[in-house]
């Protein structure tokens, strides 16, 4: 498939900004019926794999603590996500509901057909190129040590694909 020529961008992020609004658009048009915005979704399906406290949901999702308390108050107050305590009280674990499990489930067959769509636009091989190659810019991004940012511990296991 040929797609449309853009021209290029030199810099990297004024780049991959470019592709986040292009790909968001579609990805929000998508999901608009369930009423789900494209963080709030990526979040369900997240929690729907395993509670987390919310230190780890912004690790895993390179989002600021600020934008990510907005968003999962928001999401709380809808009924979608509780918090629970952990072992340790100053853990907070956060769950989907089972009301958060039905929006999910209602959003999921639109998100597989944006994801489709994009797999064929781009073919299967530039696709799974890409979602690599994407994990290894954020990765690079966030080499917090290089940076003078040591607050973050290091993983000692991969983190898993979702």
């Amino acid at each position: 498939m040929q797609l449309e020529t853009l021209p290029q961008l030199v810099c990297v992020c004024a780049s991959l900004k470019r592709a986040s609004r292009s790909v968001s658009r579609l990805y929000e048009r998508a999901l608009g019926p369930s009423r789900l915005s494209v963080p709030q979704f990526t979040l369900l399906y997240v929690l729907a794999r395993q509670p987390l406290v919310q230190g780890m949901i912004a690790e895993l999702l390179t989002i600021d603590r600020t934008t990510l308390t907005r968003t999962l108050a928001a999401m709380e107050r809808r009924g979608l996500i509780r918090a629970q305590a952990g072992e340790d009280k100053r853990e907070c674990h956060w769950l989907i509901t089972p009301a958060g499990t039905k929006a999910l489930d209602f959003a999921r067959p639109r998100w597989e057909q944006v994801q489709e769509k994009l797999r064929t636009r781009l073919g299967v091989e530039r696709w799974e190129l890409l979602v690599n190659e994407l994990t290894n810019v954020a990765a690079a991004a966030r080499m917090r040590a290089l940076d003078g940012v040591h607050r973050f511990k290091t993983r000692k296991t991969p983190p898993p694909r979702l």
